[in-house]
């Protein structure tokens, strides 16, 4: 929470293929606009291929900020190992958390770096706040309860409430 405020580089003059999402913008006339509408819908499919993969153990992920709780048991049971995850279904498991928050809030995904190859932008000029959710959803698998998503989620809640520009990692 002490972090500082990153600069995420704005997905329109990113022009090389990153890590996730299969994300490569060719079109250097693709406005913004369009560019944002791609990766919105790559990672809308890799939360829902997270969605199907998390079927078997019951939990309802219907994308709301209160499924966040179902998450972190699905993502407990990956911890476990009683939920097999392959690389792209944990991508797909942080997708799911990136888009309760957009879908709740707005934002941009904007491109950030190797910890966090894609991050969630929200809120207001000046007081955005930039939340990140690749290597927690990693932590959480690897290190179970200690790091919960639902408290972890609460605090991009209340740093959009308090409109306090913050980095969430």
């Amino acid at each position: 929470m002490g972090l500082p405020i990153m600069a995420p580089t704005p997905l329109a003059v990113f022009n090389k293929e990153p890590l996730m999402f299969g994300f490569l913008k060719t079109n250097q006339d693709a406005t913004r606009h369009e560019v944002q509408e791609e990766f919105v819908a790559r990672v809308a499919g890799a939360a829902q291929d997270f969605v199907e993969a998390a079927g078997s153990t019951g939990a309802v992920l219907d994308y709301s900020p209160s499924s966040v709780h179902a998450l972190d048991d699905a993502l407990e049971a990956a911890h476990l190992g009683t939920l097999p995850l392959t690389p792209m279904q944990t991508v797909g498991a942080a997708a799911y958390l990136y888009e309760v928050g957009r879908r709740a809030h707005g934002g941009l995904y904007e491109v950030c770096d190797d910890e966090d190859p894609v991050v969630l932008v929200c809120g207001e000029p000046g007081s955005e706040v930039c939340f990140g959710a690749i290597a927690k959803v990693e932590r959480r698998i690897r290190y179970g309860a200690a790091e919960a998503i639902p408290a972890y989620f609460e605090l991009f809640m209340t740093a959009l409430q308090t409109g306090e520009a913050q980095t969430i990692r």
